[in-house]
C-alpha cells in the first residue's frame, strides 16, 4: 500500500510564506492595512497652448491581480477643474469626494446674489456624482458657463494640500489638480505623498510608471504646443509606461480643459 501522507521535510517554509504573500493569500497586512486596490498608475498633466491636458492609463490592481482594466482615474471636481488620482484607490476617491464638497460650498458662497435658478440645482447634482461618466468615444466635448463656476483652482489645491498633509500618516495617495481659471488661466498643482503643494509650469507626472517616461517628456515637451501635438506626446508616453511598467495598462484617457470648453479622448494601444 502506498503511503500518501504529506512529508513536511520536503517543504521550504520560506518559499511557502513568500508565495502566499505574493498571491495575497491570508490577506497579508502591512502597517495595519490589508492589500488595497491600488491605482498602480501612470498619470500626466501638461500645459498646452490653450489650456491643460490630463492623461492616465486605465488599470487598477490588488497585489498581483488586475482589479479593473477600464478604471477612470480622471475625476471631475468642477466643470473646469479635474483631478488625477494615484496610489490607494479608496483614499484618492475619498479625497476627491471631500474636495468636491468644499468646491460646491465655496461655489454657493461666491455665486451672484439672488434666488438660485433651477439649472444651478441640476449642475450641482451632476457635479456631485462620485464619477461623472462621460462618453468613451474617440472624442467628446462640451462647453461650460462661466456664470456657474466656483472657486479658483488655487483655492481647491490648498484644500487638497491641507487634507493630504494633515492625514499623511493614514493616506496613501498622490493627486494632481488641473483646470482653467478665468482669472489666472490654466493651472496645474501636484500634491504627492506627504501633502507637498507644487505649482507646475510645464508638466507633472506621477505613479509607478512615471519614472519610465519623465526623461522622454522632458526631451520632447515644448511650450505652447497645439492640442494635437500634446496629445500625441502623451499617447506615446503612456504607451511607453504601459510597456515597461507592470502596474500600468489598459488604454489612455485624456481630458483637455480650455476656456469654456472640455474635451475627452480615448486611445487604445
Amino acid at each position: 500500500m502506498v503511503d500518501t501522507a504529506f512529508d513536511n521535510q520536503y517543504v521550504d517554509e520560506d518559499f511557502c510564506e513568500n508565495y502566499a504573500k505574493a498571491c495575497g493569500i491570508g490577506r497579508h497586512v502591512v502597517g495595519g492595512r490589508a492589500d488595497d486596490i491600488s491605482m498602480g498608475t501612470t498619470i500626466v498633466a501638461m500645459h498646452y497652448r490653450d489650456g491643460v491636458i490630463l492623461a492616465a492609463d486605465s488599470r487598477t490592481s490588488s497585489g498581483p491581480i488586475v482589479a479593473n482594466r477600464v478604471a477612470r482615474k480622471i475625476t471631475r471636481i468642477l466643470p473646469n477643474v479635474f483631478m488625477l488620482r494615484s496610489g490607494a484607490a479608496a483614499d484618492s476617491q475619498m479625497v476627491s469626494l471631500i474636495v468636491r464638497y468644499h468646491a460646491q460650498a465655496l461655489r454657493l458662497q461666491l455665486r451672484k446674489a439672488g434666488r438660485r435658478k433651477a439649472e444651478d440645482n441640476e449642475n450641482d447634482s451632476d457635479v456631485m456624482q462620485v464619477d461623472c461618466e462621460m462618453s468613451t468615444e474617440d472624442e467628446y466635448s462640451y462647453q461650460y458657463d462661466d456664470s456657474v463656476l466656483g472657486p479658483p483652482v488655487k483655492a481647491l489645491a490648498h484644500v487638497m494640500h491641507n487634507m493630504v498633509h494633515e492625514y499623511r500618516d493614514r493616506l496613501s495617495c498622490g493627486v494632481i489638480l488641473a483646470g482653467y481659471d478665468l482669472e489666472s488661466g490654466p493651472e496645474i498643482y501636484d500634491i504627492p505623498l506627504g501633502g507637498t503643494l507644487i505649482k507646475i509650469k510645464d508638466f507633472a507626472a506621477s505613479g509607478s510608471g512615471s519614472g519610465f517616461i519623465c526623461a522622454y517628456l522632458r526631451n520632447n515637451y515644448e511650450p505652447n504646443m497645439t492640442r494635437e501635438k500634446c496629445l500625441n506626446l502623451l499617447k506615446n508616453a503612456i504607451a511607453y509606461a504601459i510597456e515597461f511598467d507592470n502596474a500600468s495598462g489598459g488604454f489612455m484617457r485624456a481630458v483637455a480643459v480650455s476656456k469654456f470648453n472640455v474635451s475627452e479622448f480615448c486611445f487604445t494601444f
